[in-house]
């Protein structure tokens, strides 16, 4: 909303210039003297020029162009939640894994060394492709009946007590 209004009133300048500029070219420039002193003490007249009746006594606005903000454009920024649904659909068209390969793995081996046996430290490529697979499924399926808990309790944001509920009903994780 901001941006329309932003760009509304930016056009309506842009054409009131347009239309300043080419009424004073065709009537001849407004202008009204003004003394100035120099360095040298002499007063020489120089003219400012003003705005035509037609715009309503105003000026142009073009402070802001002459005072850069640090020479930079200010970021377009999304409605809240439009980033939040795209990212949604762009993951859902894919196939490949979310969680980084390297890091589940370092995830795995810990729990393997604080859990199995000594004798059983090392695993396959495909076992370790297979359990990465089922642990983002079981999170996705988490996570997407977390979000109903949530929605269930007229909330849009998850918390800790949505996982919980989703967990007892489903029956997943540690029995309570």
């Amino acid at each position: 909303m901001a941006r329309t209004k932003h760009f509304a009133t930016k056009s309506r300048t842009g054409n009131r210039t347009d239309a300043n500029a080419s009424s004073s070219q065709a009537t001849g420039p407004t202008t009204t003297p003004t003394t100035r002193g120099t360095e040298g003490g002499d007063n020489t007249q120089q003219t400012n020029p003003t705005t035509s009746p037609a715009t309503g006594g105003r000026r142009p606005r073009r402070a802001r162009q002459a005072m850069p903000r640090g020479s930079q454009k200010k970021p377009y920024r999304f409605k809240p939640g439009t980033v939040a649904l795209r990212e949604i659909r762009h993951f859902q068209k894919q196939t490949n894994l979310l969680i980084p390969a390297a890091s589940f793995i370092r995830q795995v081996r810990s729990i393997t060394h604080a859990l199995a046996p000594p004798q059983i430290n090392r695993w396959t490529a495909e076992a370790l492709v297979a359990l990465q697979e089922a642990a983002e499924d079981y999170l996705v399926g988490l996570f997407s009946d977390s979000m109903l808990c949530a929605i269930h309790a007229r909330r849009v944001t998850l918390m800790r007590k949505d996982f919980e509920l989703a967990r007892r009903l489903g029956g997943k994780g540690r029995p309570w």
